[in-house]
């Protein structure tokens, strides 16, 4: 009998190992591994905060910093057997993930780089912790941005999380150990790298990248949906609104959530790698200027549909910081027309590179 037990025993042992291991698998953002590894990072953080109050809730503050941040080049390393994408390193990335690196706005006076966030740099010295173009219309949260607060990775005056929760422990609690296989918005850990806004707005959505776009392609990239538009809206709303932008050529501003031209110079996207002529008014996707799509595809799309994809925020910004202003993917004083040979603004402008 007792070893019937031990069979059965090993074959549960088994079955929960294999489980775990189909998990790991499909959800992107789970943590597993040893819990020591980042609930023990410090002494104490194990023990209750307060007498009575559960242990876990003894992370706080900066934990998502010193989680996210490096002090080698690397921007993926291991925690605890599982790979932590690197959102900040200390010396300059050897290379930035999809939303860029924090590095570039902690040092040399690098406001315009990127967003200041509480525990890598000081407030902005000319925004002062107002989000520029911020309109309290557009911001969905209930409880809206506070700039008497500083700006942090979670919670109401932050971008991850639920905005309705001040608290950016709490605004984004539980999600590193939730099922994340299926990004439906429909709660923070089913949205898109955790940018849900609150509860009662369906999640950002999107196809992640398992090395968020470390050794990006055009088949191996993040896929983004325009609901990322409307979620950069919550705190930039004026620098999306039609009225202010303009409503036709030339701009005052550079519109978003439009869709990609299928005439003109939009037509030849991408002209450094044309397609196939067998696939007339297919582009090839070029990571360096995503588009959005309106259906967003099961797996990475090498191809870019003008008259159907859409012109995003992160076609041409990144979400953390870059080395350029603007948090532009590319140096804006360095473009010339006439120069593009088919980068930066030309891998749409196409005309303006020739």
């Amino acid at each position: 009998m007792k070893k019937h037990k031990t069979i059965i025993c090993i074959a549960i042992l088994l079955s929960a190992l294999f489980s775990a291991l189909i998990l790991t698998s499909q959800s992107n953002a789970t943590v597993y591994g040893d819990c020591e590894v980042c609930h023990a990072l410090y002494p104490g953080m194990m023990e209750p905060a307060e007498p009575g109050e559960p242990a876990q809730l003894a992370l706080r503050k900066a934990f998502c910093i010193n989680c996210h941040s490096n002090e080698e080049r690397d921007t993926i390393k291991i925690v605890g057997g599982a790979e932590v994408p690197v959102v900040y390193n200390t010396v300059p990335p050897v290379d930035s993930l999809a939303g860029g690196n924090f590095h570039y706005v902690a040092k040399d006076f690098g406001d315009r780089r990127g967003h200041n966030v509480d525990g890598i740099t000081s407030m902005d010295a000319k925004f002062m912790g107002v989000p520029p173009g911020y309109d309290r219309i557009d911001d969905l949260s209930g409880y809206g941005y506070n700039p008497e607060k500083p700006f942090v990775c979670a919670g109401s005056n932050g971008c991850h999380g639920n905005r309705n929760i001040d608290d950016p422990f709490l605004a984004i609690y539980g999600s590193h150990h939730a099922d994340d296989s299926v990004i439906d918005g429909s709660t923070t850990a089913r949205s898109y790298r955790f940018l849900k806004n609150t509860d009662k707005v369906k999640g950002v959505l999107g196809l992640e990248d398992s090395k968020w776009n470390q050794d990006k392609s055009s088949s191996k990239h993040n896929e983004y949906s325009p609901s990322i538009d409307t979620f950069c809206a919550s705190c930039h709303g004026d620098f999306h609104n039609m009225e202010l932008t303009g409503k036709k050529s030339p701009w005052f501003r550079h519109p978003t959530s439009v869709v990609l031209p299928k005439y003109g110079e939009y037509a030849n996207y991408n002209p450094s790698n044309p397609p196939p002529e067998e696939t007339p008014g297919i582009r090839v996707y070029n990571p360096d200027a995503p588009v959005g799509r309106l259906e967003v595809p099961g797996s990475p799309s090498n191809e870019v549909k003008p008259g159907e994809d859409i012109v995003l925020c992160l076609s041409c910004h990144v979400a953390h910081a870059s080395p350029y202003n603007s948090l532009l993917k590319w140096d804006y004083d360095e473009i010339f027309a006439g120069e593009g040979g088919g980068s930066a603004c030309a891998i749409c402008h196409t005309g303006k590179g020739e």
